[in-house]
């Protein structure tokens, strides 16, 4: 149950069924993963003029492996800020991550977004990370027992600038033994991740779209199923 509720390459199984959370592997961002991330910056907004005109004097240096480091762990602050804005009454839901993707791609596309980035990459490695990314955090730190769609902000805030589970953190299987039910968090998993991946290709087609078409409408954000979804073991 504890592996099921940890995404596949987030555990080590030991031979003796001993499961483990590999901590180092939920801030790795490989690939392509980078641009649909939720909160870390897309590297192609790294080839900016300055950077691109860097002589090669003033440019990396051996042993600079603080430059990468940096990069691959700082969060976006204002990708964070975009979607910690989406919450209400203290909490954020799968459908506030689900609309924040949505954003998330269209703002990489639109040329007149600060967010444009001309080397946005959308493939299958993005959309294996709006599908499971998106709905990670709030499924592995909620704490209720009967509702998987929502989770305090707070949290999530500390999840993404303190890289730390909360104080006293366990798995709703170890936290409610008796009483959770794994068939239904599973059906909620699968039923969201489908949803993200739609609205990931969706939201991709419109940006296309709209940068095809040079017509930059303001882009209404539709409902998702999760707006109203609580499930419930």
């Amino acid at each position: 149950v504890v592996n099921m509720a940890i995404f596949d390459g987030q555990v080590d199984v030991l031979e003796d069924g001993q499961v483990l959370l590999d901590i180092e592997r939920l801030w790795n961002r490989p690939g392509e993963e980078r641009d649909v991330s939720q909160v870390f910056p897309n590297p192609g907004l790294n080839f900016n003029e300055f950077n691109l005109n860097i002589t090669v004097e003033d440019g990396f240096r051996p042993n600079n492996e603080e430059t990468f480091i940096d990069f691959r762990y700082e969060v976006d602050r204002v990708l964070l800020k975009q979607l910690t804005d989406r919450s209400t009454n203290g909490m954020l839901t799968i459908a506030d991550h689900q609309n924040h993707l949505r954003t998330r791609i269209l703002d990489s596309l639109i040329p007149s977004s600060p967010r444009h980035d001309m080397f946005f990459v959308f493939s299958e490695e993005s959309m294996a990370v709006a599908a499971n990314q998106y709905l990670f955090p709030v499924m592995l730190l909620g704490d209720m027992v009967d509702d998987f769609s929502s989770i305090e902000l707070d949290v999530i805030e500390d999840f993404w600038t303190q890289f730390r589970l909360p104080e006293g953190f366990a798995p709703r299987s170890i936290r409610f033994p008796d009483t959770f039910d794994f068939v239904a968090f599973n059906q909620a998993r699968q039923d969201w991740q489908d949803e993200n991946v739609l609205i990931a290709l969706n939201a991709f087609e419109q940006g296309k779209s709209i940068v095809k078409h040079g017509e930059e409408e303001e882009a209404e954000e539709p409902p998702t199923s999760s707006d109203t979804k609580l499930v419930k073991a």
